[in-house]
């Protein structure tokens, strides 16, 4: 079960595009609130996975008794979260199209239809990158969509659309989304270990690179990709764009100043060396 923030009106913990996937009521990733949502919210997927049906649950927090909910909320907003239940043998379930977006290198945008006046909640339907999406979005509307879609990636600023269907009004969450983070971390120290880490729980796409190959490896960067190579033969490996990262920490002077002068060639954004303040990043 994926439950997805898809609209908020005033203040909340999280905004549209958060999301939980939930297994069990003990099995679970993600956040959808600062925790005071999360108890009813795993009991709403419970009953939304047994019964196999899209639902979209609206939880109003301005409402003085959070007894309702069974904590006090203070969020002063109206939060509207989409369960979705994820069937494995589907071609375009939730899952499979933020998986098949987290292993590409370009802006997207996904496509949540839902509907806040009827029971017609048609789901996680599509990806657009270009003017031919993939997915399945209704054919009455699709066009509408598309030009919203482009708009969106134009403005890389997600949107809130309202179509209509037989007479019927749809919202859509045209979510805009970025590549992940690519950081590349030259240096396979004891230092660079935890740094990977709390790299690899951002959500964020980490190598590892050094020239010695008893510290760059799989046993101690789990969540990495490794290369051992020298700074010369290290650019080629790399697909540096928008959201890529660099950080040089491997403490030796020559391979630092080596593939610095090397980075300073590139468009890479973000280049920094160690933990001194040295930070470098193109301008103009």
């Amino acid at each position: 079960m994926l439950a997805t923030v898809v609209r908020v009106e005033g203040s909340s913990y999280r905004r549209p595009g958060a999301r939980i996937l939930i297994l069990k009521m003990d099995c679970f990733t993600g956040a959808i609130s600062g925790g005071c949502l999360k108890g009813d919210a795993l009991k709403k997927a419970i009953s939304a996975i047994h019964q196999q049906e899209n639902r979209l649950v609206t939880y109003d927090t301005t409402d003085e008794d959070g007894a309702k909910f069974g904590v006090q909320l203070g969020c002063n907003g109206i939060v509207h979260i989409l369960f979705e239940p994820i069937d494995g043998l589907a071609k375009n379930n939730p899952i499979k199209i933020l998986d098949t977006i987290n292993g590409e290198r370009e802006n997207v945008v996904i496509v949540a239809l839902f509907s806040l006046n009827t029971k017609t909640q048609l789901g996680t339907r599509s990806t657009i990158k270009s003017e031919n999406p993939s997915g399945n979005l209704p054919t009455s509307i699709a066009s509408e969509i598309l030009a919203d879609a482009q708009e969106v990636l134009a403005n890389e600023k997600s949107a809130l659309k309202n179509y209509k269907i037989e007479n019927k009004l749809i919202d859509g969450f045209i979510e805009f989304i970025k590549p992940p983070i690519a950081v590349i971390i030259a240096g396979a120290g004891n230092d660079a270990q935890p740094f990977a880490n709390i790299a690899s729980l951002l959500g964020w796409q980490v190598t590892i690179a050094d020239g010695r190959p008893t510290h760059a490896t799989l046993q101690r960067f789990p969540n990495a990709k490794i290369l051992v190579t020298k700074p010369a033969q290290l650019l080629p490996h790399l697909n540096i764009d928008t959201q890529t990262a660099i950080v040089l920490m491997t403490h030796n002077y020559n391979y630092d100043t080596e593939l610095l002068g090397l980075l300073l060639q590139t468009d890479v954004p973000y280049r920094r060396i160690g933990t001194e303040e040295k930070t470098f990043t193109n301008a103009g």
